[in-house]
């Protein structure tokens, strides 16, 4: 039989087949090379369906496309390893300046020879894999084969360089779950965690040749060199945590053939199911003691409403969102693979779209599912137990909030935020934000630092005014029994830190009791001199910078204008999300809208405001800067985050 018959052949079978399910005919026009090629001989009955399944899905996918990806990746391949992040923004800038990158469908992107090479190269990694027998084709189509990630650029075939680079590391391994936690370790610390230098996704193959990545890019590539290792995964997200932040996260799994999820979490050597979420913890390195007598409750860990998986295939179900990540059709629901066991049960009118919301930093309530009513209810599954969300609808066209915000628990609603009518009482509150550990963990090696004042230039009569006895937070003041005068005046960090200073003031007292804040040059050792002023210039906002453990940086008064010290004002570096003097702030309260409690300029570093209702969800807002901002409730005089 010749070639055109059987091309004609295998055209009319995939018009065919095309009618029982979602795909296009002119997909299967397109690649109608490809799928003769494979019903030729019967050996290659399952390429055949394995070429199916990649064209029937390959609808919705999209490239990022044009010169500048072309000219960035070639700036790339002849870059030396070593180049850092602004060399390759600057690169990328310079790329961009081009052309324009458009998003192109996948069908005039991919040939047929890339899609038959991709095939090939996928099932021989399987055919040779210690653990072959333990892959389904289902679980192969959807996590093995596809010739794309995510969304990244179509670039060059990437499956042997990939496999032929990291083959070797589990050569003699049969365990799969030990394998991934292999490749995982070694992936990671060949391309490292780094800020974005790209608007767009890389393909694999350029990400690995520049060696660092933000998360979302960096998981394209080891779920590009798992899959080359015939290694089932995918990309899991959170679209947005509970109570932290305004970012999504993105991290790798192993998909079973069960359909269980493995991850590996930390120092694992093997993958385990039910790990906590990537990047869920803190992990402090500074434990808060007694005698620190912190204020404020630190966040060590943060709180997914729900996870969802990137795929190739296309999902079936209706999310009824319209914009972000969960837009796409490839996505589907894996929370309770996460433990995120939660069935929220909600009134609501029957027949309507009902969406789940949880507070987006900086924004408002933001979707993150959405489900159909039914008998006057809405449920929806598999939500994470300590996420406090609302429920909306459109009515009218309008949103409407059904219910006021609620505390999910292990077991559906524990408990609704709904504000007394009657009740009211004064706050003070010095906080937009939840304190994080990795800001105290700066904070707290600060302890053993020196205040210290000496007559000659290299401290070799000096004597200690004040040490750092507690963990510092915020701005701290230290009152000095003046005894001398002197003319040199410093902070000498410990021995083992260099936690940057934010703000180092030296007062003296006057005759009459009023105390001065004392000026002169500015020096500093084992500091960048070019963030020595922001030591001194009287705005938290900006911070020194130390670049050796123990530096020291200080002021010298000059000759004859010798003082006696009184007091010391210092700040370390802050996340900026105390009250700061001199800004605008807003309070609001929840119930199915947002009411104003208040608005005033703060004096100092706390507010207080009257008339907040009991029992009421709460925001304060910096109107003069700053956009992270967490939801709180006001409870036995502390602010209590979600």
């Amino acid at each position: 039989m010749n070639s055109k018959i059987l091309s004609e052949i295998a055209f009319f079978i995939a018009v065919v087949l095309s009618s029982s399910g979602y795909a296009q005919p002119s997909y299967r026009e397109k690649y109608a090379d490809v799928l003769c090629h494979y019903s030729q001989h019967e050996a290659d009955s399952l390429k055949y369906r394995a070429a199916l399944f990649l064209i029937d899905n390959m609808d919705g996918h999209l490239s990022p496309e044009g010169e500048p990806m072309e000219r960035y990746a070639y700036f790339v391949r002849t870059m030396k390893k070593t180049t850092g992040i602004r060399e390759l923004q600057a690169g990328w800038n310079k790329a961009a300046k081009s052309g324009t990158v458009t998003y192109k469908p996948d069908s005039a992107v991919v040939d047929g020879s890339y899609l038959t090479s991709n095939i090939e190269s996928a099932f021989a990694a399987w055919e040779q894999s210690a653990w072959r027998d333990e892959i389904t084709f289902d679980q192969f189509c959807c996590y093995i084969l596809p010739y794309r990630v995510s969304d990244e650029h179509i670039g060059q075939p990437w499956r042997e360089m990939l496999r032929r680079q990291y083959g070797p590391l589990i050569e003699d391994v049969t365990d799969m779950k030990q394998a991934f936690a292999i490749v995982k370790d070694t992936v990671f610390k060949a391309v490292v965690l780094s800020n974005d230098y790209c608007p767009h996704t890389l393909d694999p193959l350029t990400c690995h040749a520049i060696g660092r990545a933000e998360c979302g890019q960096r998981c394209v590539l080891l779920a590009a060199v798992l899959r080359a290792l015939c290694i089932p995964s995918a990309i899991d997200i959170t679209p947005m945590w509970a109570d932290y932040s305004n970012k999504s996260h993105a991290w790798v799994s192993m998909v079973m053939a069960s359909g269980d999820t493995y991850t590996v979490w930390e120092q694992d050597t093997v993958a385990r199911m039910l790990n906590p979420i990537d990047a869920s913890q803190f992990l402090p390195r500074y434990k808060i003691c007694e005698e620190d007598r912190c204020p404020y409750t630190v966040k060590t860990s943060k709180t997914p409403v729900k996870v969802y998986r990137t795929g190739y295939e296309r999902d079936q179900s209706e999310r009824g969102i319209s914009q972000g990540v969960l837009a796409s059709p490839f996505v589907s629901d894996v929370s309770k693979e996460y433990g995120l066991t939660a069935d929220v049960t909600l009134p609501a009118d029957s027949c309507e779209r009902v969406w789940l919301c949880a507070y987006l930093s900086g924004a408002d309530w933001m979707p993150v599912a959405s489900a159909m009513a039914k008998d006057g209810r809405v449920t929806f599954c598999g939500v994470g137990s300590g996420s406090v969300c609302t429920a909306a609808a459109i009515r009218d066209g309008k949103k409407v909030f059904l219910t006021t915000p609620f505390l999910a628990g292990e077991n559906g609603v524990e408990r609704y935020y709904t504000p007394s009518g009657q009740q009211r009482q004064t706050i003070q509150i010095n906080r937009k934000y939840p304190l994080c550990s990795y800001i105290t963990d700066t904070w707290g090696y600060m302890r053993g630092a020196a205040f210290e004042a000496s007559m000659t230039e290299d401290f070799s009569d000096a004597d200690t005014l004040a040490t750092i006895a507690a963990m510092p937070y915020g701005m701290t003041t230290l009152d000095v029994k003046p005894a001398k005068r002197y003319r040199y005046l410093r902070y000498h960090a410990p021995a083992n830190n260099r936690s940057s200073l934010a703000e180092l003031q030296f007062y003296t007292a006057g005759s009459n009791g009023q105390e001065h804040l004392l000026t002169g040059s500015h020096t500093a050792c084992g500091m960048d001199s070019t963030k020595l002023e922001n030591v001194f210039d009287g705005n938290p906002a900006t911070a020194g910078k130390g670049l050796q453990v123990g530096y020291t940086v200080g002021i010298d008064l000059g000759q004859g204008r010798e003082s006696a010290v009184s007091k010391i004002v210092f700040s370390p570096s802050t996340d900026l999300n105390f009250v700061e003097q001199g800004h605008l702030y807003e309070l609001l309260w929840f119930d199915t809208e947002w009411h104003l409690v208040g608005r005033v300029y703060s004096k100092g570093d706390s507010l207080e405001f009257d008339n907040v209702p009991k029992g009421a969800l709460l925001l304060l807002k910096d109107r003069s800067g700053g956009v992270e901002e967490r939801i709180f409730e006001y409870v036995d005089g502390r602010q209590v985050w979600h």
